[in-house]
C-alpha cells in the first residue's frame, strides 16, 4: 500500500487509496477533496454543492498543518506530496492544479515517470 504524505509536516494524507486535501479554487470556494491515491488515476470525490469547473486553478492545502502544497521553485501550476510505495521508496508526486489537466509525475533517484493525457505539459520542468 502506498503512503502520501504532506513535505511540510509529514503527516499521513492518504487514507484506503485515496488522499485527503483542503481545497480552493479561483472563485474563493473551499472544499474537502478526495483524489484517487493511484497514479494516472483522475477521479476525485467533493460535496456536490462545490461548483468546480473545469480549467479552474485549485489550491490544495494539507489538512492536519494547513501549509499550501504548492511544487515551490517548479511550476506555479503544480503541486507536491511524498510517496512512500509498497517497497518503501520515497518518491515526490507533483500533479497539476488545473482541474482537467490530466498530468503527474513521480520523481525519484532513477528518474521521472510521468502519467496522464498532458503530461508533456511540464516534462520540461524536470
Amino acid at each position: 500500500m502506498k503512503n502520501y504524505i504532506c513535505p511540510k509536516c509529514n503527516g499521513y494524507l492518504s487514507i484506503d487509496n485515496e488522499i485527503v486535501f483542503l481545497t480552493k479554487n479561483n472563485k474563493g470556494e473551499s472544499a474537502i477533496v478526495l483524489l484517487s491515491a493511484e497514479l494516472g488515476n483522475y477521479s476525485f470525490r467533493k460535496n456536490d454543492n462545490v461548483d468546480f469547473e473545469e480549467g479552474d486553478h485549485v489550491n490544495f492545502i494539507c489538512p492536519i498543518c494547513y501549509e499550501n502544497l504548492n511544487a515551490e521553485n517548479v511550476d506555479d501550476n503544480l503541486a507536491c506530496v511524498k510517496m512512500i510505495d509498497s517497497n518503501g521508496k520515497a518518491k515526490k508526486i507533483m500533479f497539476s492544479k488545473v482541474l482537467g489537466e490530466k498530468c503527474t509525475y513521480a520523481i525519484s533517484d532513477e528518474g521521472v515517470d510521468s502519467f496522464g493525457d498532458n503530461k508533456d505539459t511540464y516534462s520540461n520542468r524536470f
